[in-house]
């Protein structure tokens, strides 16, 4: 059987609007942020998802929330949902990092598959935890839909799988904070469709941050 998916990446945060890297670091939801997270729960409500999966970072059950407090079900935490590890760039802007530590910077987003941020991880680690947590919630939700809470470069990544284009890549779409992507499960290994990507119509009375 199959079972829809409704990707979503958190509000704006803090760390977002100031540039800097995130990672599996945390700040909190801006008031804008929280305006994505009040715009989703409004919007996914009318779907009645049937459960509700969230990185276990605070700024995606931040997010999370809403939805949950709308449609009256629990936030089921998953760390494998968390987004990329990125070590010695938590919490520097971009400019911070290229004066501190250039090359990770150059390697950073050159997009090297198997390279791993000192003290972090690699996209290869991302994309292989990322899309088996994907699958198995999928699998455990057969014949039905799931909101799930996650971030940037997570979605992107397993976004670049289904759609085959490779990791090393730029991608041609954005996912922005509050976004939503609806993928759907064919009940086959590695067997995605994705149906739409990237929806911000649901955030027009709210400012659209852009991509970090």
């Amino acid at each position: 059987m199959t079972a829809e998916l409704i990707l979503v990446r958190h509000g704006e945060t803090v760390w977002n609007a100031q540039d800097r890297f995130q990672g599996q670091q945390d700040s909190p939801l801006t008031a804008t942020g929280q305006a994505h997270a009040q715009a989703v729960a409004a919007h996914l409500a009318a779907y009645a998802p049937h459960a509700i999966y969230a990185s276990d970072l605070g700024r995606t059950l931040a997010t999370a929330q809403p939805l949950a407090d709308a449609i009256g079900l629990p936030i089921l935490p998953e760390p494998a949902l968390r987004e990329r590890n990125l070590g010695v760039l938590e919490g520097l802007t971009r400019a911070e990092a290229e004066a501190q530590i250039p090359e990770v910077v150059t390697r950073y987003f050159g997009r090297e598959v198997d390279y791993e941020v000192p003290n972090g991880e690699s996209l290869r680690h991302l994309h292989n935890r990322a899309l088996a947590a994907l699958e198995v919630i999928a699998q455990r939700h057969a014949g039905q839909r799931v909101a799930v809470i996650s971030h940037g470069a997570l979605l992107s990544t397993v976004l670049r799988h289904m759609l085959g284009i490779p990791q090393t890549r730029i991608a041609p779409f954005t996912i922005r904070n509050g976004s939503l992507t609806w993928v759907r499960y064919n009940g086959q290994p590695d067997s995605w469709l994705v149906l739409s990507l990237g929806e911000v119509a649901h955030l027009r009375a709210v400012a659209v941050a852009p991509v970090y």
